[in-house]
């Protein structure tokens, strides 16, 4: 019979071969094939779990000292930072005001929380983005991604530097007013794509948590 499309025989006997000996040597190394086989196939699996894990871990948690190296990058001027869990669930950043009182400082969310359905040539493109609460970005951070090209594209300082600064209401193209690499163009498309969506996800979710405010 067949079993995970590999030719297995049934139980050895003297009778069926008069290559096998009397304890089932064929037996054996068959059950010794199969057994490699298997473990193959776990070892295959076990290299594939950690994409499939870090799919994962790149979200929004309560985790925050996980994150906080990233938080500061998006949110430099906070020295504090909050677990949001409603709506899309984010990051917001604080700071002593003159007075003492907490004056918020901006918000950070991860792209693939905002906009899960962007993927960049090899998968998703996780960033942390910052933004105040007017809507305009003050920075990103680049967290992790699987990209060939990224090391070129969306990589250097220079392309995420972009975004500061810009309005969520901005065009943000490539083309327009983001430059890009053109070796990179899934890559690049998909990283500015996502910032502008969540972005303008997360701008509508603060404004109508505000509206309706008493």
């Amino acid at each position: 019979m067949r079993a995970g499309g590999t030719f297995v025989r049934g139980p050895a006997t003297t009778d069926d071969d008069p290559a096998i000996g009397r304890h089932g040597t064929r037996s054996l190394v068959t059950h010794h094939t199969r057994l490699a086989l298997v473990m193959l196939t776990t070892a295959v699996a076990c290299a594939w779990m950690p994409d499939a894990a870090q799919a994962q871990r790149w979200r929004a948690t309560d985790d925050i000292p996980r994150y906080e190296d990233y938080l500061k990058e998006a949110l430099p001027d906070a020295e504090t930072f909050r677990w949001i869990n409603r709506g899309t669930p984010h990051y917001r950043g604080y700071k002593t005001g003159p007075n003492g009182e907490e004056e918020l400082v901006g918000l950070a969310f991860f792209t693939v929380d905002f906009a899960p359905d962007v993927r960049g040539y090899k998968g998703e493109i996780w960033m942390l983005v910052g933004m105040d609460p007017g809507g305009t970005l003050i920075d990103i951070s680049m967290v992790y991604h699987n990209e060939p090209f990224g090391y070129f594209s969306v990589d250097p300082p220079a392309f995420l530097a972009q975004f500061r600064g810009k309005s969520v209401l901005a065009p943000m193209t490539v083309g327009k007013d983001i430059d890009a690499v053109s070796r990179a163009t899934i890559t690049n498309d998909s990283a500015v794509r996502a910032i502008r969506e969540s972005a303008r996800r997360m701008a509508r979710e603060f404004i109508a948590e505000r509206g309706s405010e008493p």
